[in-house]
């Protein structure tokens, strides 16, 4: 019989990147919240593949708990908690199946120290105890997305992505334009914007984009004008037979038409491959490709009606954004088992309005159940401080640390919380006094709010 492909999709560490927002203000600010990792199982998308899981063996080493803010790389790569998901595959067929397998890192924690760090390079994979190489691929994370499988692997491509409008060598024209016979005294909130009518053969992006309205017959990509007075647009596809030409209003929204006058300075030609690794550098360890398309996808995503692009959503220098995979390649003869090691470091949400904090871990189990079959599951938490909450039941304090033994997945997600003591208190903000009128009678509402957490 001949071999057959499978692809298996093994997810962990799924950083979101998301910054909490404060909703309270202390006499003396600071950051109080920091988001972390999200964490997956293993996950299997073809449905006929063979491959099972046995058994997974999932190990928390949490010694210390991060630091809200990293001086430098070497600091923040000495942080040494990490995730281990160790797997048991069995291939019961009687066909050998090769597999390409994509462990989805996500993008860093925003407390990381991110300038060209690389931290996905402190741990190895392992088939057997034996070192296998991998490479490290990414894609596009927006800010506060969540991490969907389909959307998601959709995004990883073996070289540039292909589309029905965007390629490497489509053109690309970038014009400059110089801003002059503005009243800036009189206007001062002068907005400058181009028309767009339907237009099915070109994409438009504008550089420091502020403002897009729509009308029945048209849409106006505006920006604010700036002291230099330089404009920049890039027309993606066809080249037009004249330059965009821009209207002049008295603010933002682009209703009272002022005088002005918007001349070429520049015009120039490059390909979409070109203009999409502006910002790129090899030294930020990420394929060209990979970057490209991380913009593609960002421009595809961003554009609005007849070609014009939300350009104050297009960021062309990518770190910071990106969600990073391991990617690899594994083997099964006909009836053989393996035993496959991913190790990633992990990164808590911090909630330090709390006292002492808290340190949010997240581990999805429910992918898990794409497999055709899943045996056991062992957790092991080797820490030495105090689970004081679980979304999961059944946790037992095995000194120095806690385990969990599950006949196949829980409903529900792995959720727990880690704190220096026994309990957190919660915050008691200094809220203002609300008044409230009630059949003529004022009632003054103050509100707080006391938790106590226990020890599982």
């Amino acid at each position: 019989m001949m071999s057959v492909k499978k692809l298996i999709v093994g997810l962990c560490v799924c950083l979101m990147g998301t910054m909490f927002s404060l909703s309270h203000v202390y006499a003396n600010s600071a950051q109080t919240r920091w988001t972390g990792t999200d964490s997956t199982g293993a996950i299997v998308l073809d449905e006929d593949s063979p491959i099972i899981v046995e058994k997974e063996l999932l190990t928390f080493d949490i010694q210390e708990f991060p630091q809200s803010y990293y001086h430098d790389a070497n600091e923040f790569l000495a942080y040494s908690a990490k995730v281990t998901a160790e797997y048991t595959f069995y291939n019961p067929s009687d066909y050998h199946v090769s597999a390409t397998l994509a462990f989805p890192f996500g993008g860093t924690a925003d407390y990381a120290y991110v300038e060209d760090t690389v931290d996905t390079n402190k741990y190895d994979i392992t088939i057997d105890g034996e070192v296998i190489d991998k490479q490290i691929r990414h894609t596009l994370l927006y800010y506060g997305d969540q991490f969907e499988l389909e959307k998601d692997l959709a995004r990883l491509h073996d070289g540039y992505m292909e589309d029905d409008f965007y390629y490497p060598e489509q053109l690309v024209t970038k014009y400059t334009y110089k801003v002059s016979d503005v009243d800036l005294e009189t206007y001062k909130a002068a907005t400058v914007a181009i028309s767009i009518t339907e237009d099915t053969n070109r994409k438009y992006y504008m550089v420091n984009q502020s403002g897009y309205t729509t009308r029945p017959d048209e849409v106006l990509m505006s920006t604010w004008i700036e002291e230099d007075g330089l404009l920049t647009v890039y027309v993606i596809g066809e080249v037009l037979e004249e330059a965009p030409e821009w209207k002049f209003y008295a603010n933002g929204g682009c209703k009272e038409e002022i005088d002005g006058k918007a001349e070429v300075v520049e015009v120039h030609w490059m390909y979409l491959k070109d203009f999409v690794l502006s910002e790129y550098k090899e030294e930020y360890g990420v394929l060209d490709y990979d970057w490209y398309n991380a913009i593609v996808t960002m421009l595809i995503y961003n554009e609005a009606s007849n070609g014009a692009i939300h350009g104050f959503d297009v960021y062309f220098d990518l770190r910071g954004i990106l969600m990073r995979w391991y990617q690899y390649e594994i083997a099964l003869e006909p009836n053989e088992r393996i035993v496959n090691t991913v190790t990633a470091p992990i990164y808590p949400s911090i909630n330090s309005d709390y006292n002492p904090a808290i340190y949010k871990y997240t581990y999805l189990l429910s992918p898990a159940k794409t497999w055709k079959e899943f045996g056991n599951l062992d957790i092991v938490v080797n820490t030495p401080y105090y689970m004081i909450e679980s979304e999961t039941e059944g946790f037992e304090y095995n000194n120095p640390g806690y385990t969990l033994h599950l006949t196949g997945l829980p409903e529900g997600e792995l959720v727990f919380i880690l704190c220096e003591e026994a309990k957190s208190i919660a915050p008691t903000y200094n809220n203002p006094i609300i008044p409230f009128v009630i059949g003529g009678v004022i009632v003054f509402v103050i509100c707080g709010i006391l938790l106590l957490k226990k020890k599982v």
